[in-house]
């Protein structure tokens, strides 16, 4: 089970997401801290005509869920004796919001009973979108917890295993390399796409979960780059293939995206005691760039540290703030929503090292993180 706290303020920093063209996209397995909002008034909506006759208030909050395939979604929530009620939308021609307007979306759930919702598995469908409405009562801005557990399982029940298997092997004597790309937590395998540089024996790019091919000889060194949506991209500069009498195999394990994570990113360099950013940083900004492109549903804070000389400085956390902003824009001008990003200088207060002995350890200090929100 993934678990991550996370306020909705901190999803795209949105203020309002009390409607249907406001609310909130959801990653599976996670866990949220939701706050209703206050609003006042009677609900005049399409959701009338879900209601069964119950008179609804505008105190609401809309969250929504892409599943990446059909399977399975459980909604736990945990309050102090708050009421409200739940609605599970799904769309059926025209895009949620559309549908709903016109009271053509599919109603999946309806229940003022929370047990009830902890107790029931709802069958969805990859490709589609589906929307889920809280609604509590009038001006109350309680707070309460949703956890939403998905397992992927087609319509028969069967669990459906993200595979896919690219063999390039053909008849030839040349020895057999394979890769395997599995999940870090459960072990189970994970598509995604493979990229080879820097070598004439194997560059080139693949998407498969497995991958097989022959090579007439081994690969002293080239580049690795892997991206799957919902994991951490993989990167190594000096990836070998050495092969041996049975060939070469590999298995990289991609850690999932779980909120509240850290993730370092190496080699963003910038000018001596300023926040320019140096031209070498492009690879890894463009490769954090893709990472984002990949991972649409993913916002990520931009952390900056400074080496300093142990004194936690002013100047150092303004520092270190800018070039997290210099980061910040660069994202924004390759394409990266505005909304997902955010950026904040720890200056020297967050040390790998708190007394650097070397040249290494002061590098280390000098970092740039992000924080998946």
């Amino acid at each position: 089970m993934i678990i991550a706290l996370v306020s909705l303020n901190s999803l795209g920093q949105r203020t309002s997401y009390y409607t249907c063209d406001q609310g909130i996209s959801l990653s599976h397995n996670n866990y949220y801290h939701l706050a209703f909002q206050g609003r006042k008034g009677i609900d005049k909506s399409a959701l009338n005509g879900y209601a069964k006759n119950q008179e609804l208030s505008k105190n609401q909050v809309w969250l929504f869920f892409d599943p990446p395939s059909s399977g399975l979604i459980l909604l736990n929530t945990k309050h102090d004796d708050l009421s409200f009620r739940t609605y599970i939308l799904a769309e059926n021609s025209e895009g949620i919001c559309r549908d709903f307007d016109k009271g053509k979306a599919k109603l999946l759930f309806n229940e003022s009973n929370n047990t009830k919702l902890s107790e029931q598995n709802i069958f969805v469908e990859g490709g589609m979108r589906y929307a889920i409405v809280l609604v509590g009562k009038e001006k109350i801005t309680d707070s309460l917890e949703l956890e939403i557990h998905f397992s992927p399982q087609d319509a028969q029940g069967n669990e459906i295993i993200d595979s896919l298997l690219f063999d390039l092997t053909g008849h030839s004597r040349d020895k057999k390399f394979s890769l395997c790309i599995r999940n870090a937590q459960n072990k189970k395998p994970v598509k995604g796409k493979i990229s080879f540089n820097g070598s004439n024996e194997i560059d080139g790019a693949y998407v498969a979960s497995d991958l097989i091919m022959n090579l007439k000889r081994s690969v002293k060194k080239c580049e690795l780059k892997i991206d799957a949506e919902g994991f951490l991209s993989f990167d190594k500069e000096d990836y070998k293939i050495i092969l041996g009498e049975n060939g070469f195999q590999d298995t990289i394990y991609l850690k999932p995206l779980i909120r509240g994570t850290v993730a370092k990113i190496d080699e963003i360099y910038f000018a001596a005691g300023m926040a320019i950013i140096l031209e070498e940083s492009a690879p890894k900004l463009n490769r954090l760039r893709d990472f984002l492109l990949v991972n649409p549903t993913v916002n990520i804070e931009i952390q900056g540290h400074v080496n300093g000389d142990g004194k936690q400085s002013m100047k150092s956390k303004r520092l270190s703030k800018k070039r997290a902003k210099s980061v910040l824009a660069y994202l924004f001008q390759a394409g990266i929503a505005k909304e997902r990003l955010s950026a904040k200088g720890f200056g020297f207060t967050r040390p790998v090292y708190a007394q650097p002995k070397n040249e290494m350890e002061k590098e280390a200090n000098r970092r740039v993180e992000i924080l998946i929100k």
